[in-house]
């Protein structure tokens, strides 16, 4: 049996069954506490504190890193199908969003928090205009 660091067990374990890169900035804001903690049981209990929270940092850059490379077509598909698996409407999923304006990781990876914000901003505004721009353009 491979013994996983915290890294790989939350990336293998946990980050793999989530689908979609905005999924992934939702779960890991989700979880994080404060700028420099994330609470998460289950990594925590086998791992330590610093390990888990230290895993979880790399992991929540990463997926900030991917949302804003990710084009926003593809972002608003991702919305919509999220959105979609939960029987929501865009427009209510969109606003959930919204809570993570102001929550980029604390290490950002060369990517930048005024990015990240305007491309929350844009689908939101896409899912309350129904996305006709976007539509339309595809």
């Amino acid at each position: 049996m491979r013994l996983l660091s915290a890294y790989e067990d939350l990336s293998e374990r946990t980050m793999s069954g989530i689908v979609g890169t905005l999924s992934k900035v939702r779960f890991l804001s989700s979880i994080r506490s404060s700028p420099e903690d994330y609470q998460h049981w289950g990594l925590e209990r086998t791992y330590g504190k610093a390990s888990a929270n230290s895993a979880m940092k790399k992991a929540h850059t990463e997926a900030f890193i991917e949302e804003l490379s990710v084009s926003v077509v593809q972002l608003w598909n991702e919305l919509r199908s999220a959105a979609e698996t939960g029987g929501e409407e865009p427009a209510k999923y969109a606003e959930s969003l919204l809570g993570l304006i102001d929550n980029a990781p604390e290490e950002l990876g060369g990517g930048s928090e005024k990015h990240h914000q305007y491309v929350v901003k844009s689908l939101y505004l896409l899912a309350h205009t129904h996305g006709q721009a976007i539509d339309q353009g595809a």
